[in-house]
């Protein structure tokens, strides 16, 4: 039975799906033991942050600089591109394309400002919706569950959290 690129991509697709889906893969409740595994990995992530700090930061900003560079790269070819473009459709010479270039250039860094200019006073409104509801969002969502859980299992979290705390704060000051 052949394989095909469809199969292929349907099955990525699913793949892609089930990984960026919200909702987890065992709807049921979860035992003590899934919650504390949680609740531990999650101080192993933050304490994994805090003792390599730097290293992530540094990390961060010089991949973000790779970044920068590839797309500063990226434009000066399509800026060179368009200018061997213009020389030969318009017989132009390569200073000629650069002065049409640059006027493009300043036409849309104008029309973009004043979509700037205008979008700007409805942007803070607009953002500070959108947090609100995603805050209510979450915060909803930890009240739900803090409800669902049983006495017991409210107190196992929070023994779980104050541990892990203190065990940070031991850390931290040693």
């Amino acid at each position: 039975m052949a394989i095909t690129l469809a199969d292929l991509l349907d099955q990525l697709r699913l793949s892609i799906k089930r990984l960026t889906s919200r909702k987890p893969h065992n709807p049921g409740p979860e035992s003590d033991l899934q919650m504390l595994a949680r609740v531990g990995r999650r101080f192993a992530l933050l304490f994994f942050i805090l003792l390599f700090f730097e290293d992530i930061s540094d990390f961060l900003l010089e991949s973000l600089h790779v970044a920068f560079e590839l797309i500063h790269v990226f434009l000066e070819v399509i800026e060179l591109s368009v200018e061997i473009a213009l020389e030969h459709l318009f017989h132009t010479s390569h200073h000629e394309s650069e002065i049409i270039m640059i006027n493009a250039l300043l036409l849309g860094a104008i029309y973009l400002s004043y979509r700037l200019a205008r979008s700007w006073p409805a942007l803070p409104r607009r953002l500070q919706k959108r947090f609100t509801d995603a805050w209510l969002h979450y915060k909803n969502h930890k009240i739900a569950y803090w409800r669902s859980l049983t006495k017991a299992q409210q107190i196992k979290l929070t023994s779980a959290y104050v541990a892990g705390f203190s065990l940070m704060l031991f850390w931290l000051t040693l």
